[in-house]
């Protein structure tokens, strides 16, 4: 994966595509522009007015004051705007058969050498003008208004203007015709049925005074048959007797269980007159006891004014006990009353019941005769009253449709200026290249950051080399550093990195020596024969003996043996290492004295010179010989070596040189699982700026 921060690495290792990339954009922009022929845009706005607005109460609309309805009338109008009817009465008069902007070949046709033949007939080319004005056309309705704008494009800016203009016409006297012509043909088919149904209602209703003679039906105007009123009224008054009774039955069931006794306790009835009554005979007997009761304390039993008022209180006792019978007596009346002439109205009723189901089945039919003769009218009125308002409409001018503004000759061609067309071309290219840049490397699954180096690998980086070709891609490149603030020299920065390797040498193995360090790439694309020689003699400048050495392959194996062999030379180099992995098991199983082990193990496949003397060592036993600090090796390719695993069983340390965007992912994996027994030996990575 590549990370956000890895992008502009990226970028700068392909600052020639970034750069040649938007210029090929702006030159192929610039050539389309010089080919286009230039167009130019007038446009104007029409009012269509709502289907739904009247003048007349009872005006034709075909939303019936529905704004659901009234929004779609107003979206079909675009379609209206662009049919063939309007678009044919606006060819006819600017005589755009003739016009040769509409019937030119495209860009691609002309630069392919196509004029395009115009067809034969009238019809075919007033076909294909119609569709070519058609695209020329764009008519779009303004938010959510009943405001449209007509938009038309053509090399000619006069023809623009006149044909934004036209359009609009076009379609207000298309509507205005069309809306006459519907209010004519309904105004003729409505007479039409008008008179029929004056011929229906004038049956219906012979029918219905002919059957009224005929079944001896009695009504008096509107209220309908005699029979029925008195129905009504006896209904009604039966209504209040019955509310009458209930409330003669509950004033005489309120009153018939009380007693004088219960009068005397305070318990009056509801009738008001009876109340005032009972209150009165009440209140005078509360009188006379409060009366008897202080004589009875003060005076002796058979004082005269103690048996006065015992007189008086027996005779306004009798009273109360009077007083309340004829209560309960004209309450009963009442109750009587009430429940007889209950009977007498439902008996009266009854009877009107019995007389008024024997014309039951006539009054229906009556009815029937009636409704439909109602309905026929109704109809008849209604088809009458609609003719003669359509016959009046077509000469009342109830369209509200106009055009707002008309569409003014324009100046300068539609379109964006070549300037900002040739800036977003180059900023097109320039994104396109980075994209391609990008997403390349995503999919190539090339290691893209240091960052990603460390986490495969596990070890630390130890420098970055910057290539030797920094500058060259571009003339004006080298001046890049300078702008963006950076003067730092690429030779300076190699040296500078070529000491830091050399000081992690001597701090990996300040404890241990003599050591042996290979110098491998991780990839067939990179020689680490320079850096490993340079690191070499920056050891031997810091005070270090140090040989340099490169591996070789054996001398014993002989090329015409790869070229013959079964797997092809595609795969020599497999068959070395199959080869060169027997000859390690074996060497590993020969007796080897501890100081001659890796002179012994090397010296066949390696030449050696030592640094500072120019000696160089192409036998075992002058190698043996030699005493040195540093042995350093140029290992070559961890892919293509066919002597790495000797290397990797007499080294004391690794070094792994990659390039970043050509160390793949894939490859290195493969190496590093290859290099997991002597994983513990990798010392760091040395990071190849891209050329």
């Amino acid at each position: 994966m590549i990370d956000v921060a890895d992008i502009p690495a990226i970028l700068r290792r392909h600052i020639l595509l970034l750069f040649v990339t938007p210029l090929l954009f702006m030159v192929l922009a610039f050539l389309y522009l010089s080919l286009k022929t230039p167009e130019y845009r007038a446009s104007s706005e029409l009012l269509v007015e709502p289907a739904g607005f009247q003048v007349l109460p009872s005006e034709q609309s075909g939303s019936f004051g529905q704004q659901a309805q009234q929004a779609l009338d107003i979206d079909s109008q675009l379609y209206v705007l662009t049919s063939a009817s309007v678009l044919n009465d606006v060819a006819n008069k600017l005589d755009l058969d003739n016009d040769s902007a509409l019937h030119r070949p495209g860009l691609l046709a002309r630069l392919m050498g196509r004029t395009g033949a115009s067809p034969g007939s009238d019809a075919e080319r007033r076909a294909e003008t119609i569709t070519a004005l058609r695209e020329h056309l764009v008519v779009i309705r303004l938010d959510r208004s009943s405001v449209f704008r007509i938009q038309a494009r053509h090399p000619n800016p006069m023809m623009a203007a006149a044909i934004a203009n036209e359009v609009a016409n076009s379609y207000l006297t298309e509507t205005r015709d069309s809306r006459n012509s519907s209010l004519i043909r309904a105004s003729e088919s409505l007479a039409k049925q008008a008179a029929e149904l004056r011929k229906r209602v004038e049956q219906a209703e012979a029918a219905v005074e002919t059957y009224k003679s005929n079944e001896g039906l009695i009504s008096t105007g509107t209220a309908g048959p005699v029979v029925d009123q008195q129905i009504q009224s006896l209904n009604t008054q039966l209504t209040q007797a019955r509310v009458t009774l209930e409330q003669a039955r509950t004033a005489f069931e309120l009153v018939e269980p009380l007693r004088p006794s219960d009068v005397e306790a305070g318990v009056l009835p509801q009738n008001e007159t009876a109340n005032s009554v009972l209150s009165s005979l009440r209140v005078q007997y509360a009188q006379i006891a409060q009366q008897e009761a202080e004589a009875a304390t003060t005076l002796g039993t058979s004082h005269p004014r103690l048996r006065e008022l015992r007189s008086q209180l027996q005779n306004t006792r009798r009273q109360i006990a009077d007083e309340l019978q004829r209560i309960k007596q004209s309450l009963k009346n009442q109750f009587d009353q009430a429940r007889g002439t209950l009977a007498a109205l439902e008996t009266r009723l009854t009877f009107l019941q019995n007389e008024n189901s024997l014309q039951g089945k006539a009054r229906i039919e009556l009815r029937q005769l009636e409704s439909e003769a109602e309905a026929s009218r109704a109809v008849y009125e209604t088809f009458l009253r609609r003719t003669r308002e359509l016959e009046e409409q077509p000469e009342i001018e109830t369209d509200g449709s106009r055009v707002l503004s008309e569409a003014q000759i324009p100046t300068r061609p539609s379109g964006p200026r070549k300037l900002f067309v040739l800036i977003a071309a180059g900023a097109f290219g320039f994104i396109a290249a980075a994209g391609s840049v990008v997403g390349l490397a995503i999919l190539n699954g090339n290691i893209t950051s240091e960052r990603d180096l460390v986490t495969r690998t596990g070890v630390p980086i130890l420098t970055h080399i910057p290539s030797p070709n920094r500058g060259a891609a571009l003339p004006f490149a080298a001046r890049l550093p300078r702008l963006s603030g950076s003067h730092r020299n690429a030779e300076l920065e190699t040296n500078l990195a070529i000491t830091r390797i050399a000081y992690a040498l001597r701090q990996a193995f300040a404890e241990k020596r003599p050591t042996t360090v290979l110098v491998l790439s991780l990839s067939d694309g990179l020689n680490p024969a320079a850096i490993s020689k340079q690191v070499a003699i920056e050891l031997h400048d810091m005070g270090e003996t140090v040989l340099f050495a490169r591996a070789e392959a054996p001398a014993t194996w002989p090329e015409r043996h790869e070229a013959s062999s079964p797997l092809g030379k595609r795969n020599a180099s497999a068959v070395a290492l199959l080869r060169q992995a027997a000859q390690t098991m074996k060497l590993g199983m020969d007796s080897e004295t501890k100081t001659q082990g890796k002179a012994n193990g090397l010296s066949r496949y390696v030449s050696v010179e030592q640094i500072g003397a120019g000696r160089k060592y192409g036998a075992y036993a002058s190698l043996s010989e030699a005493v040195e600090d540093f042995l350093i090796v140029d290992a070559g390719s961890a892919e293509s070596s066919p002597i790495l695993p000797v290397l990797l069983r007499h080294c004391d340390g690794i070094v792994l040189v990659s390039r970043l965007s050509d160390t793949r992912c894939e490859d290195l994996d493969r190496t590093l699982a290859y290099l997991e027994p002597w994983q513990d030996r990798v010392i760091g990575n040395v990071v190849l700026e891209a050329a």
